[in-house]
């Protein structure tokens, strides 16, 4: 009987056994993989976004308190002051905060001098008469709870009422206190009014519904004394 000869490079002995991954199929197979890892890490990522997103947007809104440049007072009997502050949050949820009550606290820092008791007696609006060159007073409405959230901002004119009492000369400290609805602690934001000899008689003599100017922003508006620096002082226009 006649055998042919194999060639070595064609025995069976030298095939690799069946599974093993050839020169040509190994990238192959780590793009696989690779491509399989990058789509799970894609998933973790977007559920932590999700979970992430859905606890921002259920998180007590954080409200932001700016003071206006301009308190408007007028004074007779009593002494009434216009206080317009700003009310937002920057924080992306869908829940809102409601401010329940504003008081405004001012005490002067002379020694045995008396504080008013103020209290939100309403809310109003301006509107400006472009002939006369003045500001008009309107009511709007009673004290009510103000909705605050990122899209329903607040800017409400507020009327504070101090019954028989009225500003004479000097430096007064004052807050403005926002309850919240919530539960959490009082927004307070203080700040200062100095009024001078001038301004404590053009108060007092120009009486009770003709309202004045003080403003935070005017460089030199009075005086350049430091007990005045970063207070409303009366405007000189």
């Amino acid at each position: 009987m006649a055998f042919s000869k194999i060639p070595s490079g064609d025995r069976p002995g030298d095939a690799p056994p069946p599974g093993t991954p050839t020169a040509e199929a190994s990238p192959k197979r780590r793009y696989e993989q690779a491509h399989a890892w990058a789509g799970t890490l894609a998933g973790v990522v977007a559920l932590g976004l999700s979970v992430y997103n859905l606890v921002a947007l259920q998180r007590e809104p954080s409200v932001d308190v700016a003071l206006p440049h301009i308190a408007r007072v007028a004074q007779g009997k009593d002494t009434w002051l216009y206080f317009q502050p700003t009310l937002s949050t920057r924080v992306k949820t869908e829940r809102v905060e409601v401010i329940t009550q504003v008081e405004l606290h001012l005490r002067p820092t002379a020694p045995g001098g008396k504080g008013p008791a103020f209290f939100w007696d309403e809310t109003g609006s301006f509107s400006y008469d472009a002939a006369a060159r003045n500001l008009t007073y309107q009511r709007v409405a009673d004290p009510s709870p103000l909705l605050v959230s990122q899209s329903t901002p607040q800017q409400p004119l507020l009327l504070f009422n101090a019954v028989g009492w009225g500003f004479a000369a000097g430096r007064y400290e004052g807050t403005l206190v926002l309850r919240r609805a919530s539960g959490q602690e009082p927004l307070r934001e203080g700040f200062c009014v100095a009024v001078s000899k001038a301004a404590a008689t053009t108060l007092r003599d120009r009486g009770q519904y003709r309202f004045h100017d003080f403003r935070d922003d005017v460089p030199g508006s009075e005086t350049h004394e430091e007990e005045s620096k970063g207070c409303y002082v009366l405007s000189p226009v």
